[in-house]
């Protein structure tokens, strides 16, 4: 073949392959130079730094491969092997600091191991398994699901940070100044299965929230919303950062406990620790000293710190000593944190107040194992007075309902929505504390009473009903103008739950979805969020221009909860619900 019919020069052809002897070596050699000298300056340099790379990886290949003791060993180049040993060294180093970290970690985290320990025996039979939660399964799950998510974009929109969503005023209320409704309301976005939410509420929880803050604030409401959420979202999700932001919380709520006196405080300054009583009274209420104890307990687990959990068991410990004999085991509403002993001739009540103190017996109890027997047996007692003293029937329909006793003497037959939970605890107790058949009887009457207050024009509850008792008058259910507010309350939804869980009549949900729609025709705010009304029985609504937090981490948690097909959610005998709805774990004490 003629190569110059290939159009290539011929002292330029692969120069370096043409040899004849020296002579054609020396010709080689030339036309290889007249070669590179042609090529461009950057491909000249770009072949010199690859040659150079192929010569390090054929020396350092050599280097490794070749047997210590063999004679023939290649010697590195002594800046190749510098390299290597200074890449030793480096290594070194790196495994020394790292096992310095993991020393430093271990002595600088919140008692870690305690918390691994305990998650080992979360209730699915699974060593260190957490909760599955795979969201909605049905089309009213589906709707719920879509009301938090309107809701919870509005707050993001207008409230982002701040505690509280006003959703007219498109603006938000600071109360803690704690981002309260992210913390408050992560576990039911958690257990909706929303992640993008979740998210959202764990970087903020993360690298926002601050608890440095020189403001006092409400010790039980702080304790049952923000430490809480807090727990409960470390349980849900195994992320020991929320553990770590609730013992952060934990700490400084812990000094309402003021000078050894067993009943805290009602109010503690997030920064200084500092407590005092409210300006107009020295008397904090019963639900607030008695309604912490679910929460320090958990925390006192988690983190291997036992003075959480003792400090606040004392005063459950208090109020049982002294005891509430004069109305078989019901308590006065008022105690004095500085004496410790009950404000004498106050109502006597299940509702505002009161109510949470009698809940939290029989929760301590389950939470403890059925471990401290006094807790049952003030419980029990406590149900027994109730359904002699308290439970009445109206008249002209005989709904049966819990009044109270004014000043201790009077009974007036008033009944907070707050009273609905009263309903679901009498469900745990029947089914998880061997508590009369009874308390199931009187659980279903006071649901159904739940049902009758949502029976109004708008189709939601008041705040309070009173009850008529004289069977000449046809009306049993009484909503006077200053108590026909409605909060968009969870209690009679909860109430619902529980009972679907106990006897899996349909009509729960029924009853939890009509309220449902209620809200979300009445309440529901079309700029974003939802609010609380102020008159129930028009629909002519006028707004309170705020949505609470319970709303989202309570009310539309046990919607939730109660319309799912999968009733095994959540376990009633592996968990324990605060009196914010937050999910906490039952282990042996």
């Amino acid at each position: 073949m003629n190569r110059s019919g290939l159009g290539l020069a011929r002292d330029s052809q692969l120069p370096f392959l043409v040899t004849d002897g020296d002579g054609g070596r020396r010709k080689a050699t030339m036309a290889m130079a007249r070669y590179w000298r042609s090529m461009p300056r950057l491909l000249r340099s770009l072949l010199t730094v690859l040659l150079i790379i192929a010569i390090v990886f054929f020396v350092s290949s050599a280097s490794l491969n070749a047997s210590p003791a063999a004679p023939s060993r290649i010697v590195a180049d002594v800046d190749v092997q510098a390299h290597i040993n200074n890449g030793n060294e480096i290594m070194q180093q790196k495994i020394e600091v790292a096992k310095e970290d993991e020393e430093r970690a271990k002595e600088a985290a919140v008692v870690a191991e305690p918390a691994v320990e305990e998650e080992k025996k979360l209730n699915d039979g699974k060593e260190g398994a957490l909760p599955v939660f795979s969201g909605p399964t049905n089309d009213r799950q589906r709707a719920v699901v879509a009301a938090f998510k309107h809701a919870w974009g509005a707050y993001k929109t207008h409230a982002w940070g701040h505690d509280q969503l006003k959703p007219i005023s498109k603006s938000y209320s600071d109360w803690f100044d704690t981002g309260l409704t992210i913390v408050d309301s992560i576990d039911t976005a958690i257990i909706m299965g929303l992640k993008e939410e979740v998210d959202e509420a764990t970087v903020w929880i993360r690298d926002s929230l601050s608890f440095e803050k020189d403001r006092y604030v409400n010790f039980f409401e702080a304790t049952i919303r923000v430490l809480g959420g807090l727990l409960s979202a470390f349980h849900l999700t195994g992320d020991a950062m929320f553990r770590d932001r609730a013992a952060d919380v934990g700490h400084r709520l812990m000094g309402a406990y003021q000078g050894g006196r067993p009943v805290p405080l009602s109010d503690v300054n997030l920064k200084t620790r500092a407590a005092k009583s409210p300006s107009w009274s020295d008397e904090s209420s019963l639900s607030e000293v008695t309604t912490v104890q679910l929460e320090f307990r958990d925390l006192a687990r988690i983190t291997g710190d036992k003075s959480f959990e003792e400090l606040a068991f004392n005063t459950s410990r208090h109020i049982h000593e002294i005891g509430c004999a004069k109305h078989g085991g019901l308590c006065d509403m008022y105690v004095n944190a500085k004496t410790g002993n009950f404000k004498p001739s106050t109502t006597i009540t299940f509702g505002a107040r009161a109510d949470s103190y009698y809940e939290y017996l029989l929760k301590q109890y389950l939470q403890t194992g059925k471990t401290v027997q006094w807790l049952l047996d003030d419980y029990s007692q406590s149900m027994a007075s109730m359904s002699t003293l308290l439970l009445k029937a109206s008249e002209p329909n005989k709904h049966r309902f819990v009044g109270e006793l004014i000043g201790g003497e009077s009974f007036s037959p008033k009944m907070d929505h707050l009273v609905c939970f009263l309903s679901g605890t009498l469900v745990l107790g029947k089914l998880y504390a061997g508590q009369p058949e009874e308390h199931l009887q009187i659980a279903k009457d006071l649901g159904a009473t739940c049902a009758e207050m949502y029976k109004t024009a708008t189709g939601l509850a008041p705040e309070i009903a009173h009850f008529n008792m004289d069977p000449n008058k046809s009306d049993d259910v009484i909503i006077k103008p200053l108590d026909s507010h409605c909060l968009l309350r969870p209690e009679a939804i909860e109430a619902w739950f529980y009972l679907y869980r106990a006897t899996g009549d349909k009509k729960y949900q029924e009853w939890g979805w009509s309220a449902f729609e209620a809200i979300d025709k009445y309440a529901r705010i079309a700029a974003g969020g939802y609010s609380s009304v102020n008159n129930v029985k028009t629909t002519k609504v006028q707004y309170r221009d705020l949505m609470e937090s319970f709303f989202l981490a309570e009310t539309l948690k046990y919607l939730y909860l109660l319309l799912a097909d999968d009733q095994s959610i959540i376990p009633l005998d592996r968990w324990v619900f605060n009196t914010e709805g937050h999910p906490l774990p039952i282990r042996a004490h």
